[in-house]
């Protein structure tokens, strides 16, 4: 009853007040949208991104959002003096400052990025520290077009298909040494498939962690109607991501394979599992069934899938049967 009582006593004042404060606030905000000086923080912020990544950045376009958002259009990063210099494209890059962070002088920036077809949201936070200029990014992302993805990695992307969604992505790192930073990346993917195998996953899964240029992939897994997949592996980093050497290593359970991949239920053991792995550089490891090599996925000379034969031919593998005791 005593607060109500002073309140309406000093409603007036009250209301007084807080009419002044959203007045400064307004008024600070206009001043500075109008005042600041948009086109050196662009070139700062791809400055310090360049610097973060070690790769080159374009924009198209540039401008402006109320109150406080930077807009790249036609955004192209591109890495020096590559052979395939075009890493990644992006229609749209927005840039957020909080008027907080500003206030404190910090660089936390937030991030809203249309790209391969999807969307990703995240901030990125830049501190100084003793050592040098230390960076953080996390974020997550939805519908991904995993074909384009192909494309920006200089794979075939007409053969596969599928969506992905980034549950979760951290990453800290110093200076520009993005490769040698730590952090976890998580996924999940629908509807990946391959034209050339006949094969769709409705579902894939997994998480990766990463550590001073060591990427651990964990709980992976993938369900299909030709079969399930469950593993983990490693990956060993390189300055081009598709040169880092790939170890995975999982089982495989059969349901209904088709088509090219029909001969794995001939070869399977009786129980439908065999170890499946993958090894070598990420750009086209070698498959191994069991332990035994095949020929790398790719097309032969009359068009089919290399690791089979002439058309009506079984394919050239290796016969894969019951593993005993110790094998």
């Amino acid at each position: 009853m005593r607060f109500f009582e002073w309140f309406n006593r000093h409603k007036a004042a009250l209301i007084t007040a807080i009419g002044y404060a959203t007045a400064a606030v307004v008024t600070v905000t206009v001043f500075v949208y109008l005042t600041f000086p948009w086109s050196k923080l662009s070139d700062w912020i791809r400055i310090k991104v360049e610097r973060a990544a070690a790769l080159e950045i374009s924009v198209r376009k540039s401008e402006v959002r109320f109150p406080f958002r930077l807009v790249w259009k036609g955004v192209t990063v591109s890495r020096v003096e590559h052979p395939v210099p075009v890493l990644w494209t992006a229609e749209e890059i927005s840039v957020g400052w909080p008027i907080g962070a500003i206030l404190r002088r910090h660089w936390d920036l937030d991030l809203v990025v249309q790209t391969l077809g999807g969307e990703a949201r995240g901030r990125l936070t830049v501190r100084r520290a003793a050592l040098g200029m230390k960076y953080r990014l996390e974020g997550s992302g939805k519908g991904l077009d995993l074909k384009k993805l192909a494309e920006g990695f200089g794979l075939p992307s007409n053969d596969v298909s599928g969506t992905i969604l980034i549950r979760r992505i951290e990453h800290d790192w110093m200076n520009g040494d993005v490769l040698q930073g730590q952090g976890v990346l998580a996924l999940e993917a629908t509807g990946v498939g391959s034209k050339r195998w006949e094969i769709q996953f409705s579902r894939m899964n997994g998480s990766m962690s990463f550590k001073g240029g060591m990427g651990n992939l964990e709980n992976f897994s993938a369900q299909g109607d030709a079969l399930d997949l469950a593993g983990s592996g490693s990956l060993l980093l390189r300055p081009d991501v598709m040169d880092s050497l790939l170890n995975f290593n999982s089982r495989v359970t059969l349901r209904k394979p088709t088509g090219p991949l029909a001969f794995l239920s001939a070869m399977a053991p009786p129980d439908g599992h065999f170890d499946f792995a993958l090894r070598g550089v990420l750009r086209r490891p070698t498959p191994y069934l069991n332990g035994t090599p095949f020929a790398s996925v790719g097309i032969g000379g009359a068009g089919l899938p290399v690791g089979t034969g002439r058309a009506g031919e079984p394919p050239r593998l290796p016969t894969i049967g019951p593993r005993g005791p110790g094998q």
